[in-house]
């Protein structure tokens, strides 16, 4: 057996976990701005019902 597998191996292990740590967190930030929506306000938010078509025909 080499004397320094097991160092080795931790040290791989440790390496993984950060790199899978470091994805995650792009991972969860990429899926919050996708979720994210944008309000846009209504230019016809103070009439109640509009329809654009009727207005056009008067």
């Amino acid at each position: 057996m080499r004397p320094n597998f097991k160092k080795m191996a931790v040290t791989k292990l440790k390496r993984k976990e950060a790199k899978n740590r470091s994805r995650m967190t792009k991972r969860v930030d990429n899926i919050k701005r996708l979720k994210m929506v944008t309000n846009i306000a209504s230019p016809y938010k103070g009439v109640s019902g509009i329809i654009l078509e009727d207005q056009e025909n008067q």
